[in-house]
């Protein structure tokens, strides 16, 4: 059985529900904050859920200090499984709200330790956060939702606030081709789904 793709959280309201719910249980433990703090994150600067459970604190504030996540994509191959050149690191900025929100995080942290730790020790694992952003998105009746979400939900919000320009989509997510974007964002898969309603036409 072939692996469905994560989906973008597309509707703003539904953001922020999910953001609100994890909010909620940032005051009630510690793993509460950890979440919210790496949703905060997720969608505003488009990290790889991958990346995103490898940074240090010292990350976090290199970023604070700069004003910017300096980003090296770590994904190797893509979609069609063929490796990919050896990109430059991207810059995404540092929202001044959700900078303020990773400062109080990392106050008493050390430079060394995990920004998203495990319980059990080291790093929060990928299949962890997906498991978090499931049961948030299920209270809400929302579905299809990984970690990946995080990065399509960044990439769907630039593609529309931009007027659909998807050049500026490939430049913020570092891809290397536009029809890398394309596909990544599913242009083609909707633009034959508006094909074939319009085949409804010839039928009474």
């Amino acid at each position: 059985m072939r692996k469905q793709p994560s989906k973008p959280i597309k509707r703003t309201q539904d953001v922020l529900d999910m953001q609100d719910y994890l909010k909620a249980a940032s005051n009630r433990t510690v793993e509460g904050r950890r979440n919210y703090i790496l949703f905060l994150i997720g969608i505003t600067t488009g990290y790889r859920a991958g990346d995103l459970v490898g940074l240090k604190v010292r990350d976090a504030r290199e970023a604070i200090r700069h004003g910017y996540f300096l980003i090296q994509e770590g994904k190797k191959y893509n979609s069609r499984n063929i490796r990919k050149k050896n990109r430059k690191p991207r810059q995404a900025e540092i929202i001044p709200k959700v900078a303020r929100e990773l400062k109080c995080y990392i106050k008493d942290k050390r430079d060394y330790e995990w920004l998203f730790p495990s319980r059990k020790g080291g790093a929060i694992g990928v299949q962890a956060i997906s498991n978090i952003l499931k049961d948030a998105a299920a209270y809400f009746g929302i579905k299809g939702i990984t970690a990946h979400s995080m990065r399509k939900t960044y990439a769907y919000k630039i593609y529309m606030d931009s007027g659909k320009d998807v050049v500026a989509v490939k430049e913020l997510l570092g891809h290397s081709s536009i029809e890398e974007t394309k596909l990544y964002l599913g242009l083609d898969q909707e633009k034959y789904h508006e094909y074939s309603k319009a085949l409804a036409d010839f039928v009474r």
